[in-house]
């Protein structure tokens, strides 16, 4: 054999004998438990994950733990989507999905352990009696709420209407996350029925605000009444240029400013009061102080405390500035 015929048989069996040792290392590097985790049974719920520490590989395999309950119960989410058709289910599912992290997970430990190179590969037991009870209660207690705000759907107020129908879809998120837990988990929950009832909560919601129109009073501030207008118009909320109307709602605003001085910087506070007016009767109010400061004028002091409102508008949301919402 020629030494140059050897020296390449020599180098093609290393190459093989390194590739086998790396697959073995690999293999190795990896317990089964890991690669092929628990699958749920009547006692635990599993979930696997890797870490810089115990911490933070914990934190990892209870947000996986919480993953496979939610896959296991997928197809069927889909189903029902497509079955109601309906754009509230796939809003709904990612709001779900979001918030996967945000489960809590009670009397839970770190079964096994196993350093991987750098990293902590941990497996966590979940004791199941113990958390389905707690999405029970949590179910429960949530649906009791639903119930009692439902009784003021029956009023003649728009407002009231709608200030409870967005409590309900705020509880009803509650709902659906805990119906979906307990479905992956194996429990007997109609979650079919459970996201048919959000969307008949969305759908009333979708009619009432069709149906509610804001109208300014005349004597509003221009600056301020624009700055509503316009985030009403981003909520989807008629303003109507006329008076007049069965789901009508008149907001009547008041202001006023006090500008001083401070450091050479013009400093405006400006106070605003509304009133939301229903078949002549105040429904809801709210009262509120806003702050502008420039070095320029007091002008521009003024617009950067209407600036202020805008900010705190996007914060809270129209709604509770104006005082629908409380």
């Amino acid at each position: 054999m020629s030494s140059k015929n050897w020296i390449s048989r020599f180098l093609l069996v290393a190459v093989l004998v390194t590739a086998t040792c790396t697959t073995k290392t690999k293999q190795a590097s990896e317990p089964s438990w890991y690669l092929s985790p628990k699958q749920n049974n009547s006692e635990n719920l599993y979930g696997v994950a890797m870490g810089a520490n115990l911490e933070e590989a914990t934190k990892a395999a209870l947000a996986d733990a919480a993953a496979r309950l939610m896959v296991s119960i997928s197809s069927e989410s889909n189903l029902l989507r497509e079955e109601d058709n309906n754009n509230a289910h796939e809003e709904m599912r990612q709001q779900v999905k979001q918030n996967i992290e945000k489960i809590d997970f009670m009397n839970f430990r770190a079964s096994r352990t196993a350093k991987v190179g750098a990293q902590l590969a941990v497996e966590v037991a979940i004791e199941r009696s113990p958390f389905i009870r707690d999405q029970k209660e949590k179910l429960e207690f949530a649906e009791k709420q639903v119930a009692d705000l439902e009784k003021n759907l029956t009023g003649n107020n728009p407002i009231s209407k709608r200030v409870s129908l967005l409590k309900i879809l705020d509880l009803e998120k509650q709902i659906e996350l805990s119906s979906r837990i307990l479905t992956g988990a194996g429990e007997n929950v109609n979650l079919k029925e459970k996201l048919s009832r959000i969307a008949f909560f969305k759908n009333q919601l979708n009619q009432l605000t069709d149906k509610i129109e804001f109208y300014f009073e005349i004597n509003s501030p221009k600056e301020i009444a624009q700055v509503i207008r316009s985030a009403l118009n981003k909520e989807k909320i008629k303003v109507s240029s006329t008076r007049g109307g069965a789901g009508q709602i008149n907001i009547n605003i008041r202001s006023n400013s006090r500008n001083m001085e401070v450091y050479g910087a013009q400093i405006t506070k400006l106070r605003i009061d509304f009133e939301n007016i229903f078949g002549g009767k105040v429904v809801a109010s709210n009262s509120l102080e806003v702050t502008g400061s420039s070095t320029v004028s007091e002008q521009e002091s003024y617009a950067a405390a209407v600036k202020s409102l805008e900010d705190k508008i996007e914060a809270d949301g129209v709604l509770k500035i104006i005082g629908i919402l409380n």
